[in-house]
């Protein structure tokens, strides 16, 4: 068996994997990683299954001592081993060995453990949801002391190129239309907005120039990861993974999938431009 013990632990790092289905309808959110295509890669670091669970950290780094032989795989961060940067990305490590994983490049980073992670699973999927204790390390945020174990020890590691466009920072992010569109009373094509700091999990909010509409509450109604709500203040919020599963905010647009992981990923207070997608 793997086992990595935390000795640093930013305020969000958590455990993830795609995310749960299904049970929207029962109020529960999809939560899963913020960024799926970077989360899978750090499973092919290490040869595991790319639906097997990971742990993902935002905006700041974590650390490890290892306490037994295993496997570690990382994407969107650095990897260092007893300080020593792991140029590809990955390494076996044996006990006693001390792995940091640096603060991540754009917004979230993934670490995978070679084998099965031995976390909470509930309503299908390991998916850490705070807000109803779901998934990984008992429903809450990895914090110091805790004790990670696998399935196995020393996995196969891989190769992994990663595609130029996960690399990149963009601040494009293609929209459509949304049910309440049309009570907008100005229609643009583009907007640009700053990413507030306040944003997490739930929401990315938007602040900017406002914008009008000609009401501020509807029946409550569906929402989706992608939405993008309009409350009384006038800055949107795009919602994001772990966000409800109804609300009672105009829904003025929807982030189209391919571009959702893109926007979690741009740093608080960077600048994003909406685009308006017509082919709906």
């Amino acid at each position: 068996m793997g086992k990595l013990k935390v000795i640093k632990a930013g305020p969000h790092s958590s455990i993830q994997d795609l995310g749960r289905f299904g049970y929207r309808r029962f109020g529960i959110p999809q939560s899963g990683a913020m960024d799926p295509a970077l989360m899978k890669l750090s499973n092919q670091l290490v040869s595991n299954p790319n639906h097997y669970p990971t742990i993902e950290i935002a905006l700041g780094g974590i650390a490890f001592e290892s306490h037994s032989d295993t496997s570690l795989g990382v994407t969107g961060a650095t990897l260092t081993k007893n300080g020593e940067i792991q140029t590809n990305g990955n390494a076996h490590v044996k006990a006693g060995d001390v792995i940091e994983v640096s603060k991540p490049e754009k917004r979230y980073a993934y670490i995978s453990i070679g084998g099965l992670l031995d976390a909470k699973h509930d309503f299908g999927s390991y998916s850490t949801y705070v807000q109803a204790g779901f998934g990984g390390m008992a429903g809450r945020m990895l914090q110091k002391g805790d004790l990670l174990e696998t399935d196995k020890t020393h996995t196969l590691l891989q190769q992994v190129v990663v595609p130029e466009q996960l690399l990149q920072k963009t601040k494009l992010i293609h929209i459509l239309k949304g049910p309440e569109w049309y009570l907008l009373k100005e229609l643009p094509e583009t907007k640009t907005f700053t990413i507030d700091a306040a944003s997490n999990r739930m929401g990315v909010r938007l602040s900017g120039e406002k914008l009008k509409i000609d009401a501020q509450e509807i029946a409550s109604s569906a929402v989706i990861p992608g939405t993008i709500q309009l409350p009384p203040d006038g800055h949107p919020i795009v919602l994001m993974n772990d966000c409800q599963t109804t609300g009672g905010y105009p829904r003025i647009g929807k982030v189209v999938d391919e571009d959702l992981p893109k926007l979690a990923q741009l740093a608080p207070l960077s600048e994003v431009v909406f685009n308006l997608n017509f082919s709906e």
